[in-house]
């Protein structure tokens, strides 16, 4: 009996602490549902001494639309909104500031597995030298050429009102930085986290400047592994009256941004940077934040945040439909990728600090 009792004893310190050597996926039923899905088990592998086991709770049942329950992870507490990128069929690496200001990687692989979250790089030294920095550090944009050898440009919004590049790589199913390289100023002033496409072997940037105008930078793709820096062209202007940091995602033919419009309104314009074609037209839909968008083909995906919910509009080719809303207890910018199987996941940061995500799986 005696045995008995120092046995569940020892298995509540356990689950108390969190101390396993793997752990199962907790669910939380929000609402009715009939969801039968099985957890998920989440392994951790890393032995990498800044390895943090994630613990993924689900919080409401899926949509009637094709759409998942929304998740969220544990492990790191984000202070900043992440960016997702998917470096290779199948992957998706999220990249946030988490914790004590250091950048974090957190990698999905197939349905639903999780690396560990994995501390890739320090607060910046730049920060350290400066005290007292707006939290706009890892305020992410982030292009990838792949994550086995390939390369991951990573850019944020510097305390100084500049553009800062870090080229890291894909190394061992993580990105790697080199830690005792500073981020690069660019040259010339954003007033806003920026973001990044790849279109056409080049890397376009979009920000805003500090009057609310949509400014815009390129410069051609460095081969992969050659740790060479972009040479950028320069800023310039290309259109005014915008008041939210820039979305931007191609078609292969124009690179399509999307930021909330003064005056009310989420503004679209396609951009072919060839020819300097510039389209634009505003699009009648409320959103508290920044958006997220994923193009495939002639299909849009539109994100953003309502109150404390995630709101979707999709182009279908032809017209904007009628908005969703996917619910979720979410805040600031969300982040939004293709996985190259035809899955769009949608991440944000949310209640309680933890990364948030949904995904949208056709069929």
């Amino acid at each position: 009996m005696r045995g008995k009792i120092l046995l569940w004893a020892l298995l509540a310190t356990l689950l108390l602490t969190g101390q396993s050597w793997c752990q199962m996926a907790e669910f939380e039923k929000i609402g009715a549902g009939d969801d039968a899905s099985e957890p998920v088990l989440v392994m951790g592998t890393s032995t990498e001494p800044q390895g943090l086991l994630p613990s993924v709770k689900r919080v409401q049942f899926r949509t009637e639309t094709g759409w998942s329950s929304w998740i969220y992870l544990k492990g790191v507490r984000l202070t900043t909104d992440p960016v997702a990128v998917s470096p290779q069929p199948g992957v998706v690496d999220i990249l946030t500031g988490g914790n004590d200001n250091d950048l974090w990687q957190i990698r999905l692989t197939g349905h639903g597995s999780w690396s560990d979250w994995i501390r890739i790089y320090g607060p910046p030294p730049y920060n350290k030298k400066l005290g007292g920095v707006h939290f706009r550090k890892y305020e992410l944009a982030a292009v990838s050429t792949g994550s086995s050898g390939g390369d991951y440009h990573l850019f944020t919004w510097g305390p100084t009102n500049h553009c800062l590049y870090k080229r890291c790589w894909g190394s061992g199913g993580r990105v790697a930085c080199e830690r005792t390289l500073d981020w690069i100023p660019m040259e010339g002033e954003i007033g806003s986290r920026p973001a990044a496409v790849l279109h056409r072997d080049e890397i376009h940037l979009f920000a805003l400047d500090s009057s609310g105008g949509l400014i815009w930078n390129r410069a051609d793709l460095p081969a992969t592994g050659s740790r060479d820096a972009p040479s950028w062209e320069g800023w310039s202007p290309l259109r005014s009256g915008f008041v939210s940091p820039p979305a931007a995602a191609t078609d292969g033919e124009a690179i399509h941004v999307f930021a909330l419009m003064d005056g009310g309104g989420l503004g679209h314009l396609s951009f072919d940077p060839e020819t300097g074609d510039l389209r634009s037209e505003t699009i009648s839909l409320r959103m508290d934040s920044s958006p997220a968008v994923v193009i495939d083909g002639e299909r849009i995906d539109l994100f953003g945040v309502r109150g404390d919910e995630l709101i979707h509009v999709l182009y279908d080719g032809e017209a904007w439909l009628r908005g969703e809303n996917l619910r979720g207890f979410i805040s600031g910018q969300p982040t939004a990728v293709s996985d190259g199987r035809g899955q769009i996941w949608v991440f944000a940061r949310g209640q309680g600090g933890w990364l948030w995500g949904i995904h949208y799986a056709p069929g």
